[in-house]
C-alpha cells in the first residue's frame, strides 16, 4: 500500500513543478523546491538507490528552512502578501516532506507501522508532530486556495498549493498504513 501512495504522490509533485515553472513569477525560489520534491517522490516511489532517503530528507529540510528564512515581515499589498503566504506554504511543505520521509523510511526499514509505535525510535512525538503539521498544512492550503479564488488571483497558485497539500497528506498517510 505504501508503494501505491509513493507512486500516487508523484502526480501532485509533478503538477506542483509544472505550476512553479508556469508561474510568471516562478523563479528559483519556487521551481528548485518543486523539482527537489518531485525528484524525492520519484526516488522514493522507484526505490532509486543512487541517493539515499536521508540525503533527500536533508535537501528538503535545507530548502524548506532556507525558504522560510527568506520570508519578509514587512507590510505589503495583496499580491506581495499572497506571494509570502505561498512561500510559507512551500517552506512548510518541504519541512513536513522531510520529516515524513524520515517516518516512512523508519517504518520501511523495520517492517512495522509507525502507527503501532514499534518502528525504531519513531513511536514517540515525531509522528504526532508530523501529523499535526500535515493538518496545519491542509488548513493553510484551504485558506490559500479560498483566498486565491476570492481575490481572483492566477489559478496557477491555487493549483500549486492544492498539489503541495495533497502530496503532504498522502505522505502523512504513509506511516499510518506502512
Amino acid at each position: 500500500m505504501v508503494e501505491v501512495l509513493h507512486l500516487a504522490a508523484v502526480l501532485p509533485a509533478t503538477v506542483g513543478l509544472c505550476c512553479a515553472v508556469g508561474d510568471r513569477r516562478g523563479r528559483a525560489r519556487s521551481v528548485v523546491p518543486a523539482a527537489a520534491m518531485l525528484l524525492a517522490m520519484l526516488a522514493m516511489a522507484s526505490g532509486w538507490p543512487v541517493v539515499p532517503p536521508l540525503a533527500w530528507t536533508a535537501l528538503l529540510l535545507a530548502l524548506g528552512v532556507g525558504s522560510a528564512a527568506r520570508l519578509r515581515t514587512r507590510a505589503a499589498d495583496h499580491a506581495d502578501q499572497h506571494a509570502r503566504h505561498m512561500q510559507l506554504h512551500r517552506a512548510l511543505g518541504l519541512v513536513l516532506g522531510a520529516g515524513l520521509l524520515v517516518l516512512v523510511g523508519m517504518g520501511g526499514d523495520h517492517g512495522e507501522s509507525i502507527a503501532t509505535g514499534h518502528a525504531g525510535h519513531a513511536g514517540g512525538s515525531l509522528p504526532i508532530a508530523m501529523l499535526a503539521g500535515a493538518a496545519g498544512q491542509l488548513a493553510l492550503t484551504a485558506r490559500l486556495v479560498a483566498r486565491s479564488l476570492r481575490h481572483r488571483s492566477p489559478v496557477v497558485g491555487a493549483v500549486e498549493a492544492s498539489a503541495m497539500g495533497l502530496m503532504t497528506m498522502m505522505m502523512a498517510i504513509m506511516p499510518l498504513v506502512g
